[in-house]
């Protein structure tokens, strides 16, 4: 790890710490979410267009971007179905709430609670009457937080390629019903799944270069399994 990420890391610590002080608890075991960031979409233009009260949600995602300005802020929060702004202002959740913003980074999850409503931009937010954190993140994101395009980070550190990356994400999301979709047909016609091992004796993979290593309990040479369609 380099120095300066070392320090980003050692600056996160300070703030979970600062977070434990107050009695917060920087990674609570569940959230009360509600919607998901579409759901909560949905639900106000359904509401909306009926002329009906906004209805209060919980939605919860990643702080992807942050804009303070003096005693109110937006949030963008990004969950696995899409992306919802949140606004946050001190007159509204205190002056205790509204100074926890001072201990969130880029990069961690929070929980948000309130009615949704449009901005002047004309922008669907959630009016927020209560935060909560969920997950503080002790590493920060990409620089390139909005697409990372270093390849060699990319497939090393998938996480952060499916973090920046929302066309990544979608070709996941897409292999994960596919997948799901070839298991559940095998299943209908009778077949049975069987896990093969992850290490074997002799390289498989079609014209795949093999990775090799040594089991030392064994005293043998095993390949590693590349594909599991094999």
């Amino acid at each position: 790890m380099s120095d300066e990420r070392s320090e980003y890391t050692a600056r996160r610590l300070e703030k979970a710490a600062r977070l434990r002080q107050r009695g917060i608890d920087p990674y609570p075991p569940r959230s009360s979410r509600t919607h998901t960031t579409a759901d909560a979409l949905a639900a106000f233009q359904t509401t909306e267009e009926r002329g009906a009260e906004q209805p209060a949600v919980i939605v919860a995602g990643r702080i992807t971007a942050q804009r303070t300005m003096g005693k109110a802020a937006f949030l963008d929060l990004r969950d696995g179905a899409g992306r919802l702004q949140a606004y946050v202002k001190q007159d509204t959740v205190g002056a205790a709430a509204f100074a926890l913003l001072d201990d969130l980074d880029l990069g961690d999850f929070i929980e948000v609670e309130g009615p949704l409503f449009r901005t002047r931009t004309h922008e669907p937010t959630v009016g927020a009457t209560r935060i909560t954190v969920l997950a503080k993140a002790l590493r920060p994101p990409p620089e390139k937080w909005h697409g990372l395009s270093d390849v060699e980070i990319r497939y090393r550190q998938r996480y952060l390629d499916l973090m920046a990356n929302e066309e990544v994400r979608e070709a996941f999301r897409l292999r994960s019903r596919i997948i799901a979709a070839v298991r559940r047909f095998m299943d209908g016609e009778g077949f049975i799944e069987v896990e093969t091992p992850v290490l074997q004796p002799s390289a498989g993979g079609a014209a795949a270069r093999p990775f090799f290593t040594h089991h030392t309990a064994l005293d043998r040479e095993f390949a590693l399994r590349i594909s599991l369609e094999l």
